[in-house]
């Protein structure tokens, strides 16, 4: 009811929405990894992959495709495996079975918010879906999982810690970016911004644990 609130307001006084643009370059995201690999199908608009936009999303009841996409396409969307840009989900990273790792992301547009990570295992799991990347939320070295990014652009390196004991060849790393920048119903019933409905950023990489 509060995300039903939250969208009727911010449709009511009118917002006029200006995109976030973001994306995961290290590991190279699927819609990214045409930058690096030739051979990789292209999306010169990798950079935008906010679930369909901000209404969009809201009007898809809140939910995101799993990797970014509009989350009302038919599956396999665009950036699932399966799909046009995701394929067969070529490994672009093998990582050691070390606790922590980078990943680099570049924010060209912020809107305040924070990042989150998430690990779906296909070797254990078999398909990608939300309770498979439900399993492993990542968390950062001050045991938080999420970080607030604050006013910063441009190019973040990121620490990161992989979940103790998981290897494989085959997971599926996913990055999401959750603005802050709007104005909307919070939990206590106030309105506030930063609260009710964001733009919303996925990214999936494929990637290696040994």
């Amino acid at each position: 009811m509060k995300y039903a609130l939250s969208v009727t307001l911010l449709l009511a006084i009118g917002l006029h929405q200006i995109d976030a643009h973001g994306m995961m370059l290290n590991p190279p995201s699927r819609s990214s990894r045409w930058r690096y690999d030739g051979s990789a199908p292209q999306n010169y608009n990798d950079n935008e992959l906010f679930c369909g936009g901000l209404y969009t999303q809201a009007n898809n009841g809140g939910q995101c495709g799993l990797c970014g996409d509009n989350f009302s396409t038919g599956r396999p969307r665009p950036n699932e495996i399966g799909g046009q840009i995701g394929g067969s989900g070529v490994v672009t990273k093998s990582y050691g079975t070390a606790n922590a790792i980078s990943v680099g992301v570049k924010i060209t547009t912020n809107h305040l918010g924070h990042f989150e990570f998430n690990l779906c295992n296909l070797d254990t799991f078999g398909s990608e879906s939300e309770e498979c990347f439900s399993q492993h939320r990542l968390r950062f070295p001050d045991g938080s999982d999420r970080l607030q990014i604050g006013t910063q652009s441009g190019e973040f390196d990121v620490t990161v810690l992989l979940p103790q004991g998981v290897t494989c060849q085959h997971c599926v790393l996913r990055w999401t970016y959750v603005g802050a920048n709007n104005w909307g119903m919070c939990e206590n019933g106030t309105g506030a911004l930063g609260c009710g409905p964001q733009e919303t950023f996925k990214n999936c990489a494929d990637v290696s644990i040994h």
